[in-house]
């Protein structure tokens, strides 16, 4: 079984994690209370974008998760 490792990180903004064959995007958001890592994990054709041009690839998935966080997986900071 394969752990889940930390690939890329900007403190507050976003973390990126590979977990096998997946790519994982965690994006903290402090409100609605007690605040939030919203999760996502990206598609195949993410995947590869962000494998050959990097972060900028997610920056619009970034901000959408920001503002439509319902729209996604949330764990709670408690």
């Amino acid at each position: 079984m394969n752990a889940k490792k930390l690939v890329e990180k900007k403190d507050w903004n976003y973390y990126v994690y590979q977990d096998g064959n997946i790519i994982l995007l965690s994006v903290p958001i402090p409100k609605p209370a007690p605040g939030f890592d919203v999760l996502y994990t990206l598609t195949e054709a993410e995947k590869e974008n962000y494998l050959r041009i990097g972060i900028e690839a997610l920056e619009n998935r970034i901000e959408d998760m920001k503002i439509n966080f319902s729209n996604y997986k949330m764990n709670s900071w408690r």
